[in-house]
């Protein structure tokens, strides 16, 4: 057989065959394994091909292509996982999640807004300053001496002559000559709950003015 037409078919198969639909991991070694029967076929008797370098290849094939399905397989878990979350986290809408916040927005003034300020040890007098948008002072609840750790509030807009719009919130706490804040957190309805799939973050839209945060930055659900 002439080498130079045994050469041209072996091209024209190669071209065929590289030139072929699909570029993952079993498409290519199919595409491969093709290749490697048409040139054994097409060989010249006379040099024979070295087949070692065809069994590496092949080998590092399988190794990709075992890669490959694992990787899908983490892919497939994760989706399912990432559903499991969504439908776990779905229960808490309509629920009431405490979280940090120094900010509310009143909507209605029938509406009591719970909250709470945190104290890292124990205070001869708290007080909670609520301040407008002019950074007004409008009305300042006074909760007196308290223990080390969580104080309750409520702030009652009807009670307390607050028309809806935007607030501050700021907890003052005095020990001895002393002047403390302390950190405040706010109770809001959970009113959605998404799925960020770049950062693998479960959010919650929130009540009250609060906005959207992480499910992690809820501090309790009642």
């Amino acid at each position: 057989m002439d080498s130079t037409a045994t050469n041209n078919k072996s091209d024209s198969t190669a071209s065929n065959v590289v030139n072929a639909p699909g570029n993952d991991a079993a498409s290519i070694k199919n595409e491969f394994m093709t290749l490697m029967i048409a040139q054994i076929q097409n060989q010249d008797p006379t040099n024979p091909i070295d087949s070692t370098e065809y069994v590496t290849q092949l080998a590092q094939f399988s190794q990709v292509e075992s890669l490959e399905k694992m990787r899908l397989s983490q892919s497939t878990q994760t989706t399912v996982m990432e559903n499991m979350g969504i439908v776990q986290s779905a229960q808490l809408i309509g629920k009431n999640a405490m979280i940090p916040a120094s900010e509310l927005t009143i909507e209605t003034d029938s509406e009591v807004i719970e909250g709470k300020a945190y104290l890292t040890n124990a205070v001869e007098d708290l007080s909670i300053d609520i301040i407008n948008q002019q950074n007004e002072v409008v009305k300042t609840l006074k909760l007196g001496p308290q223990k080390q750790g969580d104080t309750t509030f409520s702030i009652n807009p009807q009670a307390l002559g607050l028309a809806p719009g935007q607030y501050k919130i700021e907890a003052k706490s005095t020990l001895g000559e002393e002047v403390l804040t302390a950190d405040t957190f706010i109770q809001a309805p959970i009113e959605k709950i998404h799925f960020i799939s770049a950062s693998g973050m479960m959010m919650a839209e929130l009540g009250n003015g609060l906005g959207t945060i992480s499910v992690l930055e809820i501090s309790e659900v009642s």
